[in-house]
């Protein structure tokens, strides 16, 4: 059986590298009781060689929260996907929500997904609408964002992951994230748009994680009902507890 993914989203919550490396001691003491499940983490880019360092030796993976769309030298603030992977970094999130919502363009996320696939890091890429409007329009967003990055696209398979995190359900508590049957519909409609533009055979095989709302309570629902492959969570992430209650779901599938 394929291992389910949970992957936390630090975003700049922790801020610490004392901080860090405590919740990475717990966090490995605790995975080891689910091997079922693959755990990742994504810290801030400061964080990086800490968290990297604290889960050596461990099946922990950790990645970044966004990657530059340049590989050029002569960009003064920029994090490369090649500087990524040379810390030790497996895997980069492409065109999260908030990075959306700060003004990254289609284009620009189209580049991003580019860099990061070129020096061999998995892909997580973010899709989402902002609103659910009754008339269905929303599912146009969900096919904009995937048709940009994803046409024409020459991948690896297994690089390659989308986390569907509506908008309008991040940060919300449990109620208020989606029912187990409308993101079924998402997963299977995601699985569609990408048959239109990548392999279909391959298609079927990128894992759809989700992201808004998922907390212990919920998680088992989300994940059965939803025909997700696991989550991409935010700040329950961060919280040790809450991050573990969301992955003995995950171990138990």
């Amino acid at each position: 059986m394929k291992k389910k993914t949970i992957i936390g989203n630090w975003k700049m919550y922790v801020t610490k590298p004392e901080d860090a490396k405590k919740f990475a001691s717990s966090l490995r003491r605790k995975t080891r009781e689910f091997p079922s499940a693959e755990v990742s983490i994504a810290p801030s880019y400061v964080l990086l060689p800490t968290v990297i360092a604290a889960f050596k030796n461990s099946s922990i993976k950790v990645g970044a929260q966004s990657a530059s769309q340049y590989k050029d030298q002569k960009r003064t603030g920029e994090v490369s996907a090649e500087m990524l992977k040379a810390t030790g970094a497996t895997f980069a999130l492409v065109g999260h929500s908030e990075r959306r919502a700060m003004g990254e363009t289609h284009e620009q996320i189209r580049a991003e997904l580019e860099r990061v696939l070129e020096v061999g890091m998995t892909a997580v890429l973010c899709v989402g609408e902002e609103e659910r409007d009754p008339s269905g329009a929303y599912l146009s967003v969900i096919v904009a964002q995937l048709t940009s990055a994803l046409e024409g696209l020459t991948y690896k398979p297994g690089k390659l992951i989308i986390a569907y995190e509506p908008v309008w359900a991040i940060g919300k508590t449990a109620t208020d994230a989606m029912t187990g049957q409308d993101l079924r519909e998402m997963t299977i409609f995601i699985k569609k748009t990408l048959a239109e533009h990548v392999d279909r055979a391959h298609a079927l095989k990128v894992p759809i994680l989700y992201g808004g709302a998922v907390e212990a309570e919920n998680a088992a629902s989300l994940l059965k009902a939803g025909d997700v492959s696991g989550f991409l969570v935010g700040h329950a992430s961060t919280d040790i507890d809450s991050f573990v209650g969301i992955l003995k779901t995950l171990a138990k599938k």
